[in-house]
């Protein structure tokens, strides 16, 4: 039972880490780039950040990239390396 429990922490901690990540991208981006995400259009694979949006916000994302990436990787090191857009 205290394997399940640790288990079961476990995945609670590395989820909260992934909701706190997304929340910290969306605030980069609408400081960047004037409005907001949604943290379910964010994706987070192998050091790419996955981003399911409208043509429109990916382009000013895409014009801000650098920008975006220096704040994420210098705040939060992350590792991300690029953005995909979906």
């Amino acid at each position: 039972m205290k394997n399940l429990s640790s288990l079961l922490e476990k995945f609670k901690k590395s989820l909260g880490k992934d909701v706190l990540n997304k929340e910290f991208i969306v605030l980069c981006i609408e400081n960047f780039c004037h409005f907001t995400l949604d943290p379910k259009e964010i994706g987070i694979k192998e050091n790419v950040l996955e981003i399911s949006s409208t043509p429109a916000k990916n382009n000013t994302i895409k014009l801000k990239e650098e920008a975006i990436l220096d704040r994420i990787n210098s705040e939060r090191n992350l590792g991300i390396t690029k953005i995909f857009y979906k």
